[in-house]
Order: structure tokens, then sequence, then C-alpha cells
């Protein structure tokens, strides 16, 4: 599996126009903030959501610490979608830049 830092994903994020990052986290947790134009997808919805996904565009995971981003990030490798995890998670992007959303 993939996987990059969240410093290597800003600066995808300013060297590109469309980043694909979902946000796997529960609903709770991205009232605390988000990646400005994540998708926001709990972990547990991923499989009614398979075929939002394009298999000819890359997605970057994202949740709380990394493990669950892990998770999605293989589960989306098995039905063949390009995934990287984003290693350490919103604990490693930290409060710069967040975007909050209103549940």
């Amino acid at each position: 599996m993939k996987e990059i830092t969240t410093d290597e994903l800003k600066s995808l994020l300013l060297s590109h126009d469309v980043v694909n990052v979902i946000d796997v986290r529960e609903d709770e947790e991205v009232t605390m903030g988000m990646i400005p134009n994540a998708k926001h997808i709990p972990m547990n919805d991923i499989p009614n959501h398979i075929n939002d996904f394009n298999n000819e565009e890359t997605y970057y995971i994202v949740c709380a610490g990394g493990v669950r981003s892990a998770k999605v990030a293989e589960y989306l490798l098995d039905h063949h979608i390009d995934a990287v995890n984003i290693e350490g998670g919103m604990k490693a992007w930290g409060s710069e830049g967040l975007e909050f959303k209103r549940i």
C-alpha cells in the first residue's frame, strides 16, 4: 500500500488543481475540521459508495491517526481503485488550514 506524509499531501494540494482527498472519520470528528475540499465518507459507508470512485483517479485517504484510512485504502485497492494512505492522519496534519464542517 502506498503512503504519503501530511507534508507531501500539502505540497500536492498546493501544486495541483484537483486532489481527491477522502476523509473517513465519523461525523463528530469532522466537525473539528477537515482538509479543504476533502470529501467526507465515513469508513463504514465506503462500501455503499464504491461506485462513486473512478478507477482512473488516485484517492488520498485520511482519518484521525492513519489506522482506519489504511484499512480503507486496502479495501479500495482490492477493488482496483488507486488509494494512498495519509500517514498520521489529521493528528499529523494539525489545525492549520482546516475547513470546519457543520453537521
